[in-house]
């Protein structure tokens, strides 16, 4: 009788930095978002909430930035999302390829619930739980 050797786990690249998915055997149950806005990364079961805290998020390509999105398409300081109570609004940073809601190249936008926000190759959903 001869023993096989379970798989090796295989290593999933992070292919933009921390709003990938976490590869699938990390992954956490399904869990609830509690109250407020969060950007969806991912499609689905696949997706990851990113919850907004600050009144200010920085989203670009820079080491420092809040939601950091590891793509040459991506600005350093890409855009940022700016809360006034419970609305947030999108701006673009000047970034060389743009920002965009909806399908649409914005310099600022007002976000409602389930906007799609696509910078560079990178696809959030903005969401909001009440």
């Amino acid at each position: 009788m001869t023993t096989q050797t379970p798989p090796k786990p295989v290593q999933h690249p992070k292919p933009y930095g921390p709003v990938a998915p976490p590869p699938p055997a990390q992954r956490p149950a399904a869990t609830v978002a509690r109250r407020g806005h969060y950007l969806a990364a991912g499609d689905g079961a696949e997706s990851q909430l990113l919850e907004l805290e600050r009144d200010v998020t920085h989203i670009g390509r820079a080491p420092d930035a809040d939601i950091q999105l590891d793509d040459h398409r991506v600005s350093r300081d890409h855009a940022a999302l700016v809360r006034h109570g419970r609305h947030v609004r999108l701006l673009d940073n000047r970034s060389a390829n743009g920002t965009f809601v909806n399908g649409r190249q914005i310099a600022t936008a007002n976000l409602q619930d389930g906007d799609e926000i696509r910078i560079g190759p990178v696809s959030l959903q903005y969401r909001v739980y009440d």
